[in-house]
Formats: C-alpha cells, structure tokens, sequence
C-alpha cells in the first residue's frame, strides 16, 4: 500500500500558521515585559519647600531580564533611585520626587521610563499633588543680572500669612557673602497686601563687587510659622565684567604663513561708562595686533596676524590690551598655534 504523499503548504498558508502561533504564544520570541499597575498618582496636600515623593512598581511579566536603561524627569522633579534591572516574574521600584521650592497650588510632573521592552520602550509615569503655602511670599525668587563694579542692585520680597496674621521672620541667611540679606516689618507706605495681620520686608541686596560669574543657590528664611519654619528663597544671576572678550583664547589652528594670516577679538565694554583702549601688545615673534575702534567707548576689534617668515614651530603667549578702565585696567588674552 503506497503511503500518503508529504502534504505540501503554500507560502501564505505558512506564513499565516506562523501568525497564529504567535498570537496564541502573545509575544513571538522571547523578551521582556514591563507592566506598571500604577502611571499616574495623587500624592495630595504637601507643604511648600517640602518633597514630595512616590515609589512606582514595575513588574516584569515577560520570560527575558527587563532594562530600565533611563529614567528622565521632567522639570522640577528629581528621581531619587530606581532598579535597573527587573528578573522575569519580578517586581522592581522607581522612586519619583518633586521638590515643590519653586511651586504652589496643584501640579503634575512627569518622569520619562525607558526600557529594553520592544512593546514599551517608552513609559510616562505622572506625580500630582496640591502644594500648600502656609506663607506667602513674592516676587518668590531674586535673580541678578549684574556688571562688576556697577551701584549695588537690590531685589524686594513682600511675605506674610493670610494663616497666621501675626507671622514673624526670626532670621535670614545668603548663601553668598556678597549678597546681603536684612529683614523688616512692613511700614504702612510699603503695605501692598491690604489685610489686617504683618507684612514683612525681605531686602536682597547684591555688592557691587560681587565677583565675576555665575549665581545659583538659595537664602533661607525662618519664621514662626509651625508649618512653614523655613522659606526658601531661590537666588540666581551672572555678574558679567566690565570688559568682555570673545573668543577667550585665539586659537590659529595649524596653517602655512607663505602670506598674512589673520584672527581677531572682540572687546565689548559692559558697563554704563565709556571704556577705551589704550595699547595693546604680545610677546609672541612674529605676531602683530592692533586696535581697531568699531564703537569708541563701546566696542572694539583687536586685529591679529601671523607674519610670514614666522618661524615654524608651535607657538603659544599673550596678548596684552590695556584700557582706561579701573576696574579691568589690563586684559590678557592666550594665544597659540602652528606654523608649518
């Protein structure tokens, strides 16, 4: 008796018996799963200055290791930990935390997941909660944008509690010894919030010879507040100097000097007084610089060039620019290069 023939399949009839296996299996090879009972949550009423905080699970519901490869907040909201790894059938944890400084009123922060699960590679996980006040203050922040040697500046903030009509500031702290930080109870001239308990008076006074560079920090203000005992008052800026330089350093790079070769700077006066300048010189041979007046007072252009015959070589020094400023009264500018 002859045996059946092999029965033949056609290549669609295959490729849908390899569909409906993978459908009956739910994933076709093997792989992570990343599962988050909980995306978004309400952490409710938290105190100003307070964090708030959340820990998410994940579970890992597929049959390979799950990689949590980053987690990226969003503004204002830092993670705290997570596992970075998730074994399957296994549970792991992302802790969330919203530091509510800069906030009042509800919010909602998001903080980014991203993981090795083809499917969800990509999950947004959302921390609410209603923050609380208890004091208020504003503007809330003192950011200064400053030059050197310029008149001190100074930023206003008005506090009181419309809880506790009778709030006292026991004491304030800078975060700087060139920001001066007094308090006061607001006269009747200076009252602007219109109710009957204290207004206070918060002065932030930046030195006129804060130095150079940037600000980010907080000043610290306690009060008698059982809810509020400490504020926080967000302090941020540049000091900028009297005399900018751009760029910082003249790089000429590697180049032949057969014929002139040519950079240049420019000085830009920052402050309100005219500044000029005066002269300018390099010890480096071979190289000649020159003043070049764009806006006098304002703005101008040191002109730098590579003599030929210069010797070959690397070459590095300085270009020193006089001004008639008192307060940047020389500039020094390293310059370096090739010559092949």
């Amino acid at each position: 008796m002859r045996s059946p023939a092999p029965r033949k399949f056609s290549i669609p009839c295959l490729l849908t018996l390899l569909w409906g296996t993978a459908i009956l299996t739910g994933r076709a090879e093997a792989q992570p799963g990343a599962v988050f009972p909980e995306t978004v949550i309400d952490v409710g009423a938290v105190n100003k200055g307070e964090r708030a905080s959340y820990e998410f699970t994940v579970k890992n519901e597929g049959d390979q290791v799950l990689e949590i490869t980053q987690v990226k907040p969003s503004c204002g909201c830092t993670v705290a930990e997570y596992d970075k790894t998730v074994k399957p059938g296994g549970t792991g944890k992302i802790t969330a935390v919203v530091d509510t400084t800069n906030f009042k009123g509800p919010i909602a922060k998001a903080v980014k997941v991203f993981t090795n699960d083809p499917i969800n590679p990509q999950i947004n996980l959302v921390i609410k909660a209603n923050i609380k006040t208890h004091v208020e203050i504003e503007p809330g922040y003192a950011r200064f944008v400053a030059v050197y040697g310029e008149p001190n500046a100074k930023s206003i903030q008005r506090v009181w509690s419309k809880g506790k009509p009778d709030l006292k500031i026991l004491g304030a702290k800078s975060p700087y010894s060139h920001v001066k930080v007094s308090y006061a109870e607001a006269t009747a001239d200076e009252r602007e919030g219109g109710g009957s308990g204290n207004e206070w008076r918060i002065t932030v006074e930046l030195d006129a010879d804060a130095p150079v560079g940037p600000m980010a920090d907080y000043i610290d203000v306690t009060t008698d507040h059982p809810e509020r005992q400490t504020i926080r008052i967000p302090v941020s800026g540049f000091v900028r100097p009297v005399l900018s330089v751009t760029p910082r350093a003249a790089d000429f790079g590697r180049r032949e000097v057969t014929e002139p070769q040519t950079a240049s700077l420019e000085i830009r006066n920052m402050s309100k007084s005219a500044v000029s300048l005066d002269h300018v010189s390099t010890d480096i041979k071979g190289l000649q610089a020159e003043i070049e007046p764009l806006e006098e007072g304002r703005l101008y252009k040191v002109l730098l060039t590579l003599k030929p015959g210069m010797k070959k070589g690397r070459f590095k020094g300085l270009v020193t620019i006089n001004t008639t400023s008192s307060k940047q009264p020389v500039l020094e500018v390293n310059v370096k290069g090739v010559v092949l």
